[in-house]
């Protein structure tokens, strides 16, 4: 019963005991409205009480009642005041339901050094802070509270507004002025609101990354709140909810729960929720940090060094209330006990692209005669060619410098003047070592949607024993098998028919393929790939015996044949110098085509001696170059 105490010291000073006197000349308490801006959402202000006085005082007592639909008292003090200067060694605050007291005895303690308050104008000896216990909505009008001095009423017993002067009381009955009241405005606060801060993941199938939940919260301190948040699950994962180096962890959350779901989560935070209940709350803040939502891309976007940089992939997160928990739930702020709904700005996440490094695996095609050649980089394979109508061999190679391969995966896409007959191993290096599982699919339906493609999967070491064969590693392209193709009999002479490397592709099945190379039990895919095509020529044309090109057969060209067997001259058309059509050129063909000429003998077997025409016959001759063969 401090209080009591201090009561019966003052008035036995100030004028039960002793009296009250009039005072000889105006002196006043009077209470002063906060400077400034007016209070927002649950915000404080402070009021200073000042004091006017003739002669030094020696102590007081100040009764104060305020408006308490809209006020709460939440300290009074003489902190920066004369009072605390003087060195007051008694003071006693009381805050009540409707008011507060302040009794304050200058000296009160041994050595009994005769402490008083001098004299003076509008010298502030206390200071009340009082703040808002309502929201002002956006829509609402200002409210104004008052504060103001009440005799007789506050406490038990009640008290007075008095000052102590030489020993009595001076009180409103002799004299002293009670200035009020004082006044604050409690205006509506800033919008409170949530953010979801946008964010960026690698899209490397394993990394996270965090959206930060931003809160701005200008109605007041926030003691808890909930979250949910939607995502779209077919873009992205939900990992994890916290409040890892937010300040909701710093102001020591004591119940936090958060539940994850396929398609979003919610998170539930109660700042002060056990004892001894230290009223943990998060302060008045523009961009305080309260929690993290944080998710991984469902699907990888990686691209290699030196390709094109595929678009990142940017998805929604979004406040989502009533959707999520039983009952639903809602995002909210809890600010002195009363439930806010606050603005809410969505944000967005980005799966951006990953750069990885190319492997320095290459995977090339082109004619067989491309095998072994040096320096691939610099020396790229030349096309494949071969007239309308007929069949090439299209060869697919690889080269590494250190690594072993245990398989490859072919995905190819060519144009559909060309069609694919079949594959074969035979004379590479994947037959050498035996590969023990070889399967390809070809799609040579120009009209499916998906173009003309072919798939082949080699894997070498398939069945058991298991014994781990592997190609070795190569710096000039090894040939990986061949596959026969022909050439659409429509297809224009001179053109490039395109034969490429093409992911995603399914030939003849459902499963898309890509280019693989199988390195240590692992799918490589970032490696070079070199496309050729097949260059579509003109059938070789010529007259069997022209061996000079000239576009007719006699005596010259018989010379000719001589020359080049005897004499080196040149030759354009191996096969017309091949009088007689059994593969080789020798001393037959021209003692044939003398024959032929002077005594009546065989002529030379088509096509000719008169007309131009394409060779019958399969050989190893080589290709002619004559006038004949040329493009129209």
């Amino acid at each position: 019963m401090l209080h009591r105490t201090f009561i019966v010291t003052l008035l036995t000073i100030g004028g039960i005991l002793l009296g009250m006197v009039p005072v000889s000349a105006q002196q006043a308490l009077t209470l002063v409205s906060p400077g400034g801006a007016p209070i927002q959402g649950l915000g404080s202000a402070t009021f200073d009480v000042d004091m006017t006085t003739t002669a030094p005082t020696e102590g007081f007592v100040l009764a104060i009642t305020y408006d308490n639909t809209a006020l709460q008292i939440t300290d009074v003090n003489i902190t920066g005041t004369v009072t605390a200067a003087a060195g007051a060694e008694l003071v006693v605050p009381e805050i009540l339901a409707t008011g507060i007291t302040l009794g304050v005895v200058l000296d009160a303690a041994a050595p009994f050094d005769a402490q008083t308050i001098a004299a003076g104008t509008d010298q502030t000896i206390a200071r009340i802070v009082a703040a808002s216990t309502i929201i002002v909505g956006q829509t609402d009008p200002d409210v104004t509270a008052e504060l103001d001095f009440l005799d007789g009423t506050l406490n038990n017993p009640p008290l007075d507004n008095i000052l102590v002067q030489g020993g009595l009381s001076v009180g409103a009955g002799n004299g002293l002025a009670l200035n009020g009241p004082a006044s604050v405005v409690i205006t509506s606060p800033p919008p409170d609101s949530l953010t979801i801060e946008n964010v960026s993941v690698p899209a490397d199938g394993t990394s996270e990354g965090c959206a930060r939940i931003l809160l701005n919260n200008q109605s007041g301190a926030v003691q808890g709140f909930v979250l949910a948040i939607s995502h779209d699950p077919s873009v992205i994962t939900l990992e994890d909810i916290n409040i890892d180096g937010t300040i909701t962890e710093t102001v020591g959350a004591e119940f936090v729960t958060p539940d994850i779901l396929s398609n979003g989560g919610t998170l539930g935070v109660v700042l002060d929720f056990s004892s001894p209940f230290n009223g943990q709350t998060i302060p008045i803040g523009g961009a305080n940090h309260i929690a993290n939502f944080c998710y991984s891309c469902n699907t990888p976007i990686i691209y290699f060094t030196g390709q094109p940089v595929p678009p990142s992939e940017t998805t929604d997160l979004t406040f989502a209330d009533g959707v999520f928990g039983t009952p639903p739930l809602s995002n909210v702020i809890v600010v002195g006990g009363l439930s806010l709904p606050p603005a809410q700005i969505n944000g967005t996440l980005s799966c951006e692209p990953v750069e990885q490094p190319l492997e320095d695996t290459t995977f090339y095609c082109g004619p067989r005669s491309y095998e072994g050649t040096i320096d691939p980089e610099n020396n790229p394979a030349p096309p494949v060619e071969g007239a309308a109508g007929t069949d090439v061999e299209v060869c697919f190679f690889y080269s590494d410098s250190d690594d072993n391969l245990q398989g490859v995966q072919l995905a190819v896409c060519y144009d559909c003047n060309l069609t694919f007959q079949s594959f074969s191993l035979e004379g590479s290096i994947f037959d050498e070592v035996g590969a023990e599982f070889v399967s390809f699919g070809i799609d040579d339906d120009p009209n499916d949607g998906d173009g003309c493609e072919f798939v082949a999967g080699i894997l070498l070491d398939a069945l058991p024993p298991f014994d781990g064969q592997s190609v070795p590693p190569t710096t000039v392209p090894l040939l990986i098998g061949c596959a026969t193709v022909s050439i659409d009999p429509t297809a224009p002479c001179g053109a490039d028919l395109a034969i490429d490397f093409c992911d995603f592709i399914d030939g003849d099945g459902n499963v898309p393929i890509k280019n693989i190379a199988v390195i240590n039990f692992e799918s490589v895919q970032g490696f070079n790939k070199e496309s050729c095509a097949v260059s579509v020529v003109p059938a070789e044309i010529f007259q069997r015996g022209d061996c000079n090109s000239d576009d007719k057969v006699d005596l010259a060209d018989a010379a000719k044949m001589l020359g080049w067997q005897f004499q080196g001259e040149p030759i354009d058309c191996p096969d017309a110098c091949d009088s007689n059509d059994d593969g080789k050129i020798n001393l037959a063909d021209s003692v044939l085509l003398m024959n032929y000429l002077f005594l009546a003998g065989q002529a030379p077997p088509a096509p000719g001696p008169i007309d131009d025409g394409e060779d019958p016959t399969a050989d190893s001759l080589g290709d002619c170059m004559s006038n004949d063969s040329m493009c129209p």
